[in-house]
């Protein structure tokens, strides 16, 4: 018996600290699964000051991570929300430190799919830079920076997900922001996104004239582009990935359309897990793991979705298909798993053939996000060239 009390006291400590290291292990996980919450900076005032869009509401220096060479702000500013009534919107804006007598380009970023809670922004993040690509050569460059965080990413409020005139404001007004806040910054832009980014670069170039006239668009770049709604959804009901997806969408419209009714459309089951899904940010995937598995949105949803006749409307008012004036550059993966390849073949043939300035770039075998690690090199070059006014190199046909 003392033998056994004596081994377990030696044994205790091990004992011990085995159970806080699984208990510091679980803490860690649960962390990694909680998104930073917005500072107070990011709640708006109330009400919103008087001003045109783009106006600065208020600014911040950003101070950490920031690429060499560069000085950074973080930025609220007006916007336009879902209703064509003003909205506050937050983002940063990136300008080289160093001086320079002729006004600089301003190059607009626009981020994928992050969620559509406040706390899925990236803007807010400690290193906000980590999400944009190639932001030290873009500053190397002389480009000025503008990252949008689009309404209700960072700022209160459900992020109208896929509503494509809301991002396009969003953005362009991320430019007329940088005005204001950087030394240098010109009229003349481009715009460059991934995702639902690709999808916010569609409409910022078919608005662009009309919304921001005193804006010179040079090119629009948009890779992996969400250019295809109706096929979007369809293709993600047998997947699992497709859940998240189509759980913000669905989600995002209820919220942000007067009329809107999802309890119509799915049953109370379905209802708690889009609500479920909604609620996590891919800023921080672990929380997904917390969710147990997840199933493809065909196990709780309908197989007719995209036929009921409010959320089509949705659909189709937010695909965007008119013109666009400007050298348009599409660059897909192959393999892609979220958003169909097709789609983006589809797209740039529809707009071959209405004559416009198309140049698709393929990326054999490659997945949703790896297609933006390999086009980002290339894209940058790509804005270099429509800034300086050299021929853009369609392969329409």
């Amino acid at each position: 018996m003392r033998t056994s009390f004596a081994r377990l006291r030696r044994a205790l400590p091990w004992l011990l600290a085995g159970l806080a290291l699984i208990a510091l292990l679980a803490f860690g996980f649960w962390r990694a699964t909680v998104p930073t919450t917005p500072s107070a900076f990011y709640t708006p005032p109330d009400p919103l000051p008087s001003g045109a869009p783009g106006t600065i509401i208020r600014t911040e220096p950003i101070t950490k991570n920031v690429p060499d060479g560069a000085q950074a702000w973080r930025v609220m500013y007006l916007s336009t929300g879902v209703d064509g009534q003003p909205t506050a919107v937050t983002g940063i804006i990136v300008a080289p430190t160093e001086a320079d007598d002729a006004p600089r380009p301003v190059v607009a970023w626009a981020h994928g799919t992050l969620g559509v809670q406040p706390a899925c922004g990236t803007g807010h993040l400690a290193d906000p830079f980590a999400e944009i690509p190639e932001v030290e050569r873009l500053i190397q460059e002389g480009f000025v920076l503008a990252a949008t965080d689009y309404p209700g990413l960072g700022t209160p409020g459900v992020h109208p997900y896929l509503f494509g005139e809301v991002e396009a404001a969003a953005v362009l007004d991320s430019v007329r922001a940088a005005q204001h806040v950087a030394a240098g910054a010109g009229h003349r832009f481009a715009v460059w996104g991934h995702s639902q980014g690709g999808h916010a670069v569609l409409w910022t170039a078919q608005i662009a004239a009309d919304y921001a006239p005193e804006l010179e668009l040079v090119g629009a770049a948009a890779i992996s582009p969400a250019a295809d709604l109706e096929g979007i959804l369809e293709g993600s009901m047998d997947k699992r990935a497709g859940a998240i997806l189509v759980s913000m969408s669905l989600y995002a419209w209820n919220a942000n359309t007067p009329g809107a009714s999802l309890a119509e459309i799915v049953n109370p089951a379905a209802l708690e897990q889009i609500n479920k899904l909604a609620g996590t940010c891919v800023t921080t995937p672990a929380a997904f793991l917390l969710l147990g598995d997840l199933q493809p949105p065909r196990a709780f949803l309908p197989d007719n979705l995209t036929d009921n006749p409010a959320f089509r409307e949705f659909i189709d008012t937010n695909t965007p298909t008119d013109p666009i004036d400007v050298p348009l550059y599409i660059a897909h993966g192959t393999a892609d798993a979220i958003i169909p390849f097709q789609g983006s073949v589809d797209e740039a043939a529809r707009r071959c053939a209405a004559g416009e300035d198309v140049e698709l770039e393929r990326y054999p075998l490659a997945d949703h996000n790896p297609a933006l690690d390999y086009s980002a090199v290339g894209v940058v070059g790509w804005l270099e060239d429509r800034f300086a006014g050299r021929p853009s190199a369609s392969n329409c046909g």
